[in-house]
């Protein structure tokens, strides 16, 4: 199983949950000239878009491929612990929670 997360400027907490339940993730910073003619590898099966420091054109690109491919797309506020609390993804593909320990 495998995810791609776009945007933000790690995707380190992505990778530290991610590897207890052995999912590999994928991120595109989303600011590179190149992310834009990149496609959504054939492994993944759901894509993160955190929406800190990303280039919208992307954003719109990645969302029409990924409802394309029938690829559920996520969308984070931010890539950094929010005071909002602890925010999950709704999904029972993901065990984890997209938060840093406390």
């Amino acid at each position: 199983m495998a995810i791609l997360a776009v945007g933000g400027n790690s995707a380190e907490i992505f990778r530290r949950r991610a590897a207890e339940a052995r999912i590999h993730v994928e991120h595109w910073t989303g600011r590179k000239p190149r992310d834009l003619v990149r496609s959504i590898p054939k492994a993944i099966e759901a894509v993160v878009v955190v929406l800190d420091r990303v280039n919208h054109v992307l954003v719109k690109r990645v969302g029409r491929e990924a409802s394309r491919r029938g690829l559920p797309i996520y969308y984070r506020k931010r890539g950094r612990r929010s005071d909002t609390g602890i925010q999950t993804v709704p999904d029972p593909l993901y065990p984890f929670r997209f938060q840093e320990d406390v």
